[in-house]
């Protein structure tokens, strides 16, 4: 079964490697989108969504990481 995930996170490195993951272990419409301040133009978060089985490899990376399902920042 597929699943679709989107979840937030400030930690660049944390994204990256589970971006990584997905794209090694078979995941698809992988895509990792930067948040920024509409008036300070600042950092606020990163947004990474994938289409991937339902045990993939990159999914069980997103418990052990600083991710949340809202960006709540």
């Amino acid at each position: 079964m597929k699943v679709t995930v989107e979840v937030y996170s400030q930690d660049v490195d944390a994204c990256l490697e589970v971006f990584k993951k997905a794209l090694d272990t078979g995941a698809s419409d992988v895509c990792l989108n930067s948040n920024h301040d509409w008036d300070t133009k600042e950092f606020e978060s990163l947004r990474l969504t994938f289409e991937a089985d339902h045990n993939n490899e990159a999914l069980a990376s997103l418990d052990d990481g600083p991710f949340q399902k809202e960006a709540e920042f």
